[in-house]
């Protein structure tokens, strides 16, 4: 699948310079060759990235050590709201204090890719609520999506906001990322789609209350 996403936008990228070399284009017809050029290379950019991730998975040492899953959750909405403090209107979270024995690196693949795909469906018509909670020896990250009806969506305004296209919170590869770093280190992700609505939970083992405090600083 990897390889297929890295094909694609290279096919493209090599048509398109093959033809802007004819010189047989206009100002306006080059720029566009250049602007789809430009898109062509995000999309390459961004499977390299998730190839990266999965080798460095694969790679990672099975060894866990106790980590503070809410530093990762809380750094990763950090940062995408200093992007853009609007980019997530409609993205609730409630943190705990959560401590789990994990990889660290295995543990930060499989919640980057699952927070994104909350904050990408939080741009759409849907609700997206975020926790982290822990009880009976294991901890859980829930990721709930519900969409909005039209007269939740106009609000006191009357009017509904710009409709954005909905894009799955993980797609098929995503979703076997985060289903096999989680799986490598003794937890599991479970998914439940309904009509209108959309559960991932992720659950990993609590750290023992005895290495609590050898918490490794993210």
């Amino acid at each position: 699948m990897l390889a297929h996403r890295l094909s694609q936008p290279l096919t493209t990228l090599r048509g398109s310079i093959e033809v802007a070399l004819t010189g047989e284009m206009d100002e306006s017809e080059c720029r566009q060759v250049l602007e789809l050029s430009l898109q062509e290379s995000h999309r390459m950019a961004k499977a390299l990235e998730t190839l990266r991730d999965v080798i460095e998975m694969e790679e990672a040492h099975e060894q866990v050590q106790p980590v503070s899953w809410t530093q990762f959750v809380e750094k990763l909405l950090e940062e995408a709201a200093s992007v853009n403090e609007d980019r997530c209107p409609r993205l609730v979270s409630e943190m705990k204090e959560v401590r789990v024995n994990a990889n660290a690196l295995c543990l930060g693949t499989a919640t980057a890719r699952l927070i994104a795909g909350a904050i990408r469906a939080a741009r759409g018509n849907r609700l997206v609520r975020i926790s982290l909670s822990a009880g009976g020896g294991t901890a859980c990250l829930s990721v709930h999506v519900e969409v909005l009806s039209p007269d939740a969506e106009a609000g006191a305004g009357g009017t509904c906001p710009p409709e954005v296209p909905e894009e799955s919170v993980l797609g098929e590869l995503d979703q076997w990322i985060v289903r096999r770093a989680i799986e490598r280190q003794g937890g599991e992700l479970k998914v439940s789609q309904g009509s209108e609505t959309c559960c991932y939970q992720l659950s990993l083992p609590l750290a023992k209350p005895e290495i609590a405090n050898e918490v490794t600083p993210q």
